[in-house]
């Protein structure tokens, strides 16, 4: 059985996460294609997850850190944030790590940061991703969007998931 963990996210890890962000297959996949560098990555952390405004963390599957899972627009006054999450190595995907890694954010984000919802936006048509978050216990809540992705309009869902219905499973 593989073991799916997940730890804080350093300055170590810029290098991967340029590497993951920036892979076609990932990049893809986000609303926001814009290509990482060191400087915006680093921006990132001083400015979002050092100011408690997002938490990311490194997946790490059987020990070796293959993507990362995090809680962006953390707003403490509405118990709120949105989830993301990308596996940027092509060997853990498919073997649930998505799913797993989602569970244990998911615990953080209820049980230590006391949030009450979190929400994500993800592509209609990346069937995986939606699939994957509903095992998490996502829902459709009813609501889309259509963005323009390189040219092309695509359909952007919205998925919530409530602690009660988080503590329910």
């Amino acid at each position: 059985m593989a073991e799916v963990t997940i730890r804080p996210i350093t300055y170590d890890d810029t290098e991967d996460i340029i590497r993951w962000r920036n892979s076609d297959f990932v990049r893809s996949r986000f609303i926001d294609q814009t290509l990482f560098t060191k400087e915006s990555h680093e921006k990132w952390l001083k400015n979002f997850v050092e100011t408690g405004k997002a938490a990311q963390f490194i997946i790490l599957f059987n020990d070796k850190s293959v993507g990362s899972v995090y809680l962006r627009d953390i707003d403490y006054d509405k118990k709120s944030a949105e989830y993301g999450i990308f596996i940027g190595e092509e060997s853990a995907r498919g073997n649930g790590v998505g799913t797993k890694s989602a569970a244990l954010i998911l615990q953080y984000a209820f049980e230590e940061l006391k949030l009450e919802k979190i929400f994500l936006r993800v592509y209609k048509d990346n069937t995986g991703a939606v699939k994957s978050y509903i095992k998490a216990g996502f829902k459709d809540n009813g609501r889309s969007e259509r963005v323009n992705a390189n040219g092309e309009s695509r359909e952007v869902i919205f998925m919530e998931l409530e602690k009660k219905d988080f503590e329910k499973r």
